[in-house]
């Protein structure tokens, strides 16, 4: 396998997120969902099969040795804010890894990219929020960590297998990854299950079968935001996201512009649609006592703190409190002063370049 090595960074989510800092441990993802966002990032060239277990020849590796230097000279050093990442590490804002590549394809057993990534982090009691599809992945390693500063998010829109077929044709049944959740939290970590996306009218027939099972496990937490759908979108990848309205028997990119809101460069579902299955969802987790975090940004208010993957079961970090949505929730103590000196530098939007991260909040909060 080709391996590079690249550092953690800042996302643009910063306006909107407390946690906005990741790193990949793979480029190139081999679960092929067809809902998925980081389309854009990787190219879907199959080259093997076994069983119904896909291996893919593009996926490249991060180097675990080169990211122990990297922390190591970034500890060493003073606060540069022109290099907002290093600020994060220093500041301790939690890392999530499996943004835009899952952590654990199948080719990890042979390879341990992943493992030998989360041992150079373990060594700095460094917090991590792990996001998968294989919790069986996860694991085969877990039993090699004590007490890992780790929280962890396994996606799960539904425990309809024929219905995952078609959303995430690679991946692990839903009953395969109930089965490892269970032995994660029995191992004592933490667990919650993301539903993400969230798909409408099936999420509301789907909920109450996956909250129930989300207890089961001993998930402490469950995660939910509604899929968003591209506007404009090359011929490839509409074919790819017609196969779930195909199996639901409705033309969603149709049923998105009649019952949909324009967001940026997707379409997302209206709010009184998404009034529907979030409020379902919060109703059967008080039921069966268990958290819920609303991801999506337009109704962030439903969830039980601003931080909605998870990281508040994590210890001695910090989060990137000036942000739109933990303004609406009582401030923390933890929330880092210094990651707002950052200049930015790492997003698409040239009327952000050269502003420092306070600056932006500011000009979103005046309405600008």
């Amino acid at each position: 396998m080709e391996k590079k090595f690249w550092k953690p960074s800042i996302t643009s989510q910063f306006i909107h997120c407390p946690i906005p800092y990741h790193m990949d441990t793979y480029r190139g993802c081999s679960f092929n969902c067809s809902y998925c966002f980081a389309r854009d990032f990787v190219t879907f060239s199959r080259r093997n099969q076994e069983g119904n277990k896909k291996a893919f020849s593009y996926l490249v590796g991060n180097r675990a040795d080169l990211l122990k230097n990297w922390i190591d000279r970034t500890l060493k050093k003073d606060y540069d804010y022109n290099k907002p990442e290093e600020v994060a590490f220093k500041e301790r804002i939690p890392i999530k890894i499996g943004a835009t590549a899952d952590p654990f394809p199948y080719l990890e057993l042979k390879y341990g990219i992943t493992k030998e990534i989360l041992k150079v982090f373990h060594e700095y009691d460094y917090p991590i929020e792990i996001q998968t599809k294989n919790p069986e992945g996860l694991y085969a390693i877990a039993h090699e960590f004590k007490n890992p500063n780790w929280t962890i998010a396994v996606t799960l829109i539904s425990t309809d297998d024929e219905f995952l077929k078609i959303c995430e044709p690679n991946a692990q049944s839903a009953e395969n990854r109930l089965e490892y959740i269970k032995k994660l939290t029995e191992m004592g970590l933490k667990v919650m299950i993301k539903i993400q996306p969230a798909i409408y009218p099936k999420i509301i027939e789907d909920l109450p079968e996956l909250i129930k099972r989300a207890k089961e496990t001993g998930c402490w937490a469950v995660n939910i935001e509604g899929l968003k759908v591209r506007i404009t979108m090359p011929d490839g990848e509409r074919k790819i996201i017609n196969k779930i309205g195909d199996f639901l028997d409705y033309d969603i990119i149709q049923f998105y512009k009649e019952n949909g809101e324009k967001s940026g460069s997707d379409w997302e579902m209206n709010f009184q649609k998404k009034h529907e299955f979030i409020k379902l969802a919060k109703e059967l987790c008080e039921e069966n006592k268990i958290k819920f975090f609303v991801a999506d940004n337009s109704y962030m208010l439903a969830g039980c703190n601003s931080e909605c993957c998870g990281t508040e079961v994590l210890r001695n970090y910090k989060i990137w409190g000036n942000n739109l949505r933990s303004m609406y929730f009582p401030e923390q103590e933890n929330s880092s002063k210094e990651l707002g000196k950052c200049k930015v530098n790492f997003c698409r939007s040239q009327r952000y370049i050269g502003k420092t991260m306070d600056d932006v909040i500011e000009e979103k909060k005046g309405g600008k």
